[in-house]
Formats: structure tokens, sequence, C-alpha cells
């Protein structure tokens, strides 16, 4: 089977513009540096076997944005309830935190957004058992 460039960027194009529609911004760099905060976290959160069957839903682009400084050895981190969690987020960029992430409520509906899109994107059992794997205050972020 041969490994056709075009299309994995392509794949990761169209996503990266799905994500930027629904944060309703032009903008592909803060799309695409939202994208990266929203998933790391996501991926922090996660067992490195849970993280890593997720990785597998991406787009060859976004696997390796995903995977960019993973650490083993400090996941899954521990969050203890939604402001920990809207931290975290803001924390994990420092550009998108100064730019992009105003106030608490754009982080909130910023992972919103993203989770939308891979709610449209991956196969729906999978990014449930995701979503459960979040505390319980994470998860009514989601509900907002």
């Amino acid at each position: 089977m041969p490994f056709i460039f075009e299309n994995s960027t392509k794949d990761a194009a169209l996503l990266l513009q799905d994500v930027a529609t629904e944060l309703q911004t032009k903008d592909l760099n803060k799309a695409g540096r939202i994208f990266r905060a929203v998933l790391q976290s996501i991926r922090d959160r996660l067992s490195v076997h849970d993280a890593i069957q997720f990785a597998a839903q991406l787009p060859v682009f976004w696997k390796g944005v995903y995977i960019d400084q993973y650490d083993l050895d400090k996941v899954p981190v521990k969050i203890q309830d939604a402001n920990d969690w809207i931290n975290y987020i803001r924390n994990k960029n420092a550009f998108a935190a100064n730019n992009d992430f105003q106030q608490d409520e754009e982080i909130t509906a910023a992972f919103r957004a993203v989770f939308q899109v891979l709610q449209r994107t991956m196969p729906d059992g999978h990014l449930q058992k995701i979503k459960q794997s979040l505390n319980e205050d994470i998860q009514q972020l989601l509900a907002a």
C-alpha cells in the first residue's frame, strides 16, 4: 500500500479547518494552537494504552502533534476538578494562554469545540470511553 503524503496532508488540513469552523475563527494558526493544547491535555489525562488508542484515530500529522513532548513517566495527570482542567489546558501552550485564552470561558468553549469535532471524526464508542475517563466535573464542561 503506497503512502501518499498529499492525502495525509489533506486529512490533517480538513480536520484543522473543522476545528477552526467550530471555534468560529478563520485564523488556522490559532485553531491549530488550541487544537494542540486540548489534544495534548486529553492525552495527558489518559493511561498510556488509552492515549495510544486515541492517537490511532488521528490523521498522521496530528498524531505527531499529539505525541510531541509526551512524557510516559508523568501520565495520567491527576486533575481534581474543572478549574484544574481549565488551567491545565491554559498552561499546555504559553502562547495560546497569552493570546488565545483570555478568559476561562474561552478555554471551556475551546475544549467543547474540539470535543465536538472529535465526536464527528472518531468512532463513537472510543470517544465515549475517553469522556468517561475524565472527572465528572470535567465532563460537565462538555454539557454546558
